[in-house]
């Protein structure tokens, strides 16, 4: 049908699936067409192309969001990432990824519904809460803290993070665990402080 909005559903619970269709039933412009619990399952049956993939957060095959997200997108859908977790962090590097919106689960129907239409349009489906997420600024950082994230972030060891600096190992180690906690107080905890870089401006090169 001309102008029907086809979508796939990539999610661990397999009664997600049946109960989108039911949602669906009083819908007249979207439509099921593909289902998976992981993403490679749906990249190998090459299922025929759908518009908008609903691809749930965390899989339990533990690949990870943001390359799921990057994975898809090159397939030429556009992504709805629909999780239990609303925290900034996960919603702010999914987005990052290429996701063109994202919903928390227990979002009732006509907000999953818009949110279809809205990224099939080609714009960002966010509630305002959400945007106002991903739009705060990260914690603030000293500028030495930026100059060891950015050495430590794009590869440096410790030892080396050091002898750039100018200082020793174990300061280069007081000032990541400064950032960490700067973040832990915004309820972000770090799992890789690497992936920090992405959040500020390149700082001036050390002296």
């Amino acid at each position: 049908m001309a102008g029907m909005i086809r979508i796939a559903v990539i999610d661990n619970d397999k009664l997600v699936p049946a109960g989108l269709r039911a949602l669906l039933a009083d819908t007249t412009d979207i439509t099921l067409v593909h289902t998976a619990t992981t993403v490679a399952g749906y990249l190998a049956a090459q299922a025929a192309g759908p518009d908008v993939v609903l691809l749930d957060l965390q899989l339990e095959d533990g690949t990870h969001p943001d390359a799921n997200v990057i994975a898809l997108r090159a397939t030429g859908a556009a992504v709805l990432v629909i999780s239990v977790h609303g925290d900034r962090r996960h919603v702010r590097a999914t987005i990052r990824a290429g996701a063109s919106g994202y919903l928390i689960k227990d979002d009732d129907a006509d907000k999953l519904i818009d949110a279809i239409r809205t990224v099939h349009t080609g714009h960002l489906a966010l509630t305002t809460e959400l945007m106002t997420l991903i739009n705060d600024d990260p914690p603030e950082l000293s500028p030495q803290e930026l100059q060891v994230l950015y050495l430590y972030g794009t590869g440096s060891t410790l030892a080396a993070t050091a002898r750039r600096l100018g200082i020793a190992i174990p300061t280069v180690r007081s000032y990541l665990d400064r950032i960490r906690a700067k973040w832990a107080a915004t309820d972000e905890p770090v799992q890789d402080i690497r992936a920090l870089i992405h959040e500020y401006p390149l700082p001036d090169p050390p002296a």
